[in-house]
């Protein structure tokens, strides 16, 4: 039998979604909900060739996933596709510019903002593609935190061994729907679970896509 760990469950249905110059910014986990190394999740719909602005904290790395569409981002030439994660690492407090590369269709972004154990500033552009289903692989080789992506089949299930027991993990699922540790979790829920050792899921839809940190 299962036993239930103490969590905290974001449901999508209820969340808020505010207006922002060429944009609508949901702000999935805020600075308020104290959640130690993981400093804020926030997801961006970018209007066609809109822009959005993302204050950062002092001593921060963020994770920018593009879910659909494309991104440029100031001060880089670079273009940002959904097969690219895009990590930003800073000393200072910044605001970075996320621009909608698409003049014709809008733009879906993931910001996860973490605590940089070892501070530093430097950016890393690498490649995201998942060729084989029902395995879990790095969102990105340049995190300090165990960080992991999966795209799965209906019915599968894994059990995932923490790095560090005791840690906390948090789950997003980008698309589809599965049991995260026995509660049900659809398109966009995420949840912070602690005092676990090993992490058990499944997916419960066809092409079911989930993203989780050790944090």
């Amino acid at each position: 039998m299962l036993v239930q760990t103490p969590s905290q469950i974001f449901k999508a249905d209820f969340a808020i979604w505010k207006k922002e110059n060429q944009s609508v910014v949901s702000k999935i986990i805020s600075h308020e909900n104290n959640t130690g190394c993981l400093k804020t999740v926030t997801e961006a719909v970018l209007d066609e060739n809109g822009s959005f602005e993302f204050e950062s904290q002092e001593n921060s790395t963020l994770v920018i996933l593009t879910l659909y569409g494309k991104i440029q981002l100031n001060r880089f030439r670079k273009v940002i596709s959904p097969e690219e994660v895009f990590t930003l690492k800073s000393i200072e407090r910044s605001t970075l510019k996320i621009r909608n590369y698409l003049n014709d269709a809008k733009t879906d972004i993931l910001i996860i903002e973490l605590q940089s154990l070892q501070p530093e500033s430097a950016f890393f552009v690498e490649e995201l593609i998942i060729e084989k289903r029902n395995t879990l692989i790095p969102v990105s080789e340049k995190l300090e935190f165990p960080n992991f992506i999966g795209l799965y089949e209906g019915r599968k299930e894994q059990t995932y061994a923490l790095y560090y027991p005791g840690k906390r993990i948090f789950g997003l699922v980008i698309n589809g729907a599965f049991e995260f540790q026995n509660r049900l979790l659809e398109t966009r829920d995420s949840i912070l679970l602690s005092g676990i050792e090993t992490l058990e899921f499944e997916a419960l839809s066809e092409n079911a896509l989930i993203i989780f940190f050790e944090v």
